[in-house]
């Protein structure tokens, strides 16, 4: 049952007044007629509890009103919504709900003005990007054909340089994603095995130079995503994957499975460099979060914030691989959704 919120700090003067009153006349009707004065005396309660209930009735009604309008005030402060607001308060409300109207709709304009530089910067960036990836398939295919006119050495570093700019173009535009009201996403049925050996393409050229260990360990799994949110996120856990392995010996790997207990499908990306200490796990996939490693000091700490904002508006579980850590590595492990008929199993 709803109750009514009552003021009582409003009402408190209103009821010792009508108290003092009850009082006094029942010391009169004491003195007047003694025998009578029981019977008077119930009336006189019964009375006093009525006017009581009906003052807390009306109070109460009167504060619904003023909140109703309040908020009718607060959701769009226009002419009607404040003279509607102003003939429900007392004239003593009047000289401020005027300059708080005045405020309201300063902050409103200067709300709608940004949110129109916010989007046409949003749709700029869009372009930018989008443009901007013409000139680098022109520049890969002119790398492709003059091949056979550069020494290997040098074109595996421009092959790496485009493969970086390529992607800090795809950072900036997924970034600006973020900001947009809405988003729509392909979900379709991806074979996880097939499409994590595809993505780890891009990269080939990152593992050919630094000669880094690959091990895989990929089921042919069955899941249903977005492939190309999918393939960004996979892309930021790679990237630094590679960026944070063992200098010497480094090993990048990939290995998925399926939970028995919760039929979880899981991708573990994992590399064998230092382990993230354990005060630093909890931020992880803050914005712009670098730990206190010396060799992360001059990352953006993007990477896995992105990774994060993606992987929830995908429904995948995104979390730091504890296993991984213990094997004086890092891992991070991506648990996608159950498929039905999905047969629970996992890798060796």
């Amino acid at each position: 049952m709803k109750q009514l919120p009552i003021n009582v700090k409003t009402l408190k003067p209103w009821l010792l007044l009508l108290i003092l009153t009850d009082l006094f006349f029942t010391f009169i009707l004491w003195i007047i007629s003694p025998d009578s004065f029981s019977a008077i005396m119930v009336i006189i309660l019964l009375f006093t509890l009525f006017i009581i209930a009906l003052g807390c009735y009306l109070d109460w009604r009167q504060q619904q009103k003023k909140i109703e309008r309040l908020r009718s005030f607060l959701d769009d402060p226009n002419d009607i919504t404040e003279r509607n607001l102003l003939s429900a308060m007392d004239e003593s409300w009047y000289r401020s709900i005027c300059e708080a109207s005045a405020k309201l709709r300063e902050q409103s304009e200067l709300l709608r003005d940004k949110t129109l530089e916010l989007q046409n910067y949003q749709e700029f960036i869009e372009a930018w990007t989008h443009e901007i990836k013409t000139p680098l398939t022109l520049a890969m295919m002119l790398l492709d054909n003059r091949r056979d006119e550069m020494s290997p050495y040098i074109y595996k570093r421009m092959n790496y340089v485009r493969h970086s700019i390529g992607s800090d173009v795809d950072r900036i535009l997924y970034y600006a994603r973020l900001q947009a009201a809405h988003v729509d996403y392909q979900f379709e049925r991806i074979n996880l095995q097939d499409f994590v050996r595809a993505g780890l393409e891009d990269f080939k050229v990152l593992y050919d130079e630094s000669n880094t260990d690959l091990r895989l360990n990929l089921l042919p799994i069955e899941i249903v995503s977005d492939k190309k949110v999918l393939l960004f996120i996979l892309s930021q856990l790679f990237s630094n994957a590679f960026k944070y392995t063992d200098q010497s010996e480094g090993v990048v790997g990939a290995e998925t499975w399926i939970e028995k207990e919760t039929g979880d499908i899981c991708l573990t990306i994992f590399n064998n460099g230092k382990a993230v200490p354990p005060e630093d796990i909890p931020f992880i996939f803050d914005k712009g979060f670098t730990g206190g490693h010396t060799c992360r000091q001059n990352a953006t700490g993007m990477g896995l914030y992105f990774a994060k904002k993606y992987a929830q508006a995908l429904s995948i579980k995104i979390e730091v691989d504890e296993g991984a850590v213990h094997q004086r590595g890092f891992g991070i492990c991506l648990k996608f959704p159950k498929i039905r008929n999905q047969e629970p199993s996992r890798g060796c």
